[in-house]
């Protein structure tokens, strides 16, 4: 096959979705793909993909990546290979109505069959069983996102980030129907928590949680609860039904592609804003009233699914 050399994106959610790129292009093409994420594709690296170390600065790409630096492919791409970029200019998001199918177009794949769905290993299970297990309980787990800042990473955080009031306020409404457990990776200067702190059941501030043990303890999670970010697109990509309250930048139907393997609720504002700009003034007041009582009925249906699961699997256990 013809060799092809995949510069990908930075972020960990447009990873997750390259694997749809990724997956049509392996198809005609022998792939090279640069990133900084290797489990992501660990089902890809088995039918033939190379993914190389792309160096960055950034700091959750480059920690991952010191991470996970023995399972870089060590072989190189054949000097003058064909190159192709992953990306998703605003303006062909807005045209082609989310960002998956704006990643599809400037690929030229194939959105109607675009699929970023990432299986799942027991042996990632394992490692989230063991959190499971400290935490005890009989509840279904919530993960639920903080909103943060990180200018020195990215500029758009403050710009994206939906009402800091609104945010807190649709969480009190279902949080104490879950065992919430509260995920993000801070670090003072670099990244912190904006608006409310919500009293958690348990809090992995520290980047407690790998890649390989969030994947999979997102899969057994009952629901996700976050603004836009990789956190929606991982809840897609393994089943989870996630609720993602927006702010400015973009709108919720940019982040619909993966509701076909999964229930999502999108959360706009009374105006959604589609700038994709770290400056403009979005208008970010919602409909609280509204988004309360959708908000309601997506936990409460988030539930019923999550207990019929785990009667499925009793039943089949039995």
């Amino acid at each position: 096959m013809q060799p092809l050399l995949v510069r990908g994106m930075m972020g960990l959610g447009d990873n997750l979705r390259q694997r749809a790129i990724i997956r049509q292009l392996m198809a005609s093409h022998e792939i090279w793909l640069e990133s900084s994420w290797v489990s992501v594709y660990h089902d890809l690296i088995g039918e033939g993909l190379k993914v190389v170390n792309k160096r960055t600065r950034l700091r959750t790409q480059a920690k991952n990546a010191m991470r996970e630096f023995s399972l870089f492919s060590r072989s190189r791409s054949p000097a003058g290979v064909q190159a192709l970029a992953v990306n998703y200019p605003p303006d062909l998001v807005r045209r082609h109505g989310s960002v998956m199918a704006a990643m599809c177009a400037a690929t030229s794949t194939d959105i109607s069959t675009a699929d970023f769905r990432l299986p799942i290993p027991m042996s990632w299970k394992a490692k989230a069983a063991v959190w499971l297990e400290q935490w005890n309980t009989d509840r279904p787990i919530l993960l639920y996102r903080p909103l943060v800042d990180r200018p020195s990473d990215w500029g758009g955080c403050a710009a994206r980030n939906p009402d800091h009031a609104a945010y807190a306020e649709l969480f009190r409404l279902i949080r104490d129907r879950f065992f919430v457990v509260s995920v993000a990776d801070l670090v003072p200067g670099k990244e912190w928590i904006v608006g409310e702190r919500i009293e958690a059941d348990a809090m992995c501030h520290a980047g407690e949680l790998e890649f390989e043990t969030l994947a999979a303890l997102t899969s057994m999670s009952a629901m996700v609860f976050c603004s836009p970010g990789f956190a929606g697109v991982l809840a897609q990509s393994v089943g989870t039904p996630v609720a993602m309250t927006f702010g400015g930048y973009e709108r919720s139907a940019f982040f619909f592609e993966g509701a076909k393997s999964a229930p999502v609720l999108g959360i706009d504002p009374i105006d959604p804003c589609s700038c994709f700009s770290h400056h403009h003034a979005c208008k970010k007041s919602i409909d609280i009233e509204q988004a309360k009582s959708r908000l309601d009925l997506f936990a409460r249906e988030a539930i019923d699914r999550h207990h019929r699961c785990a009667e499925g699997r009793s039943e089949r256990a039995a």
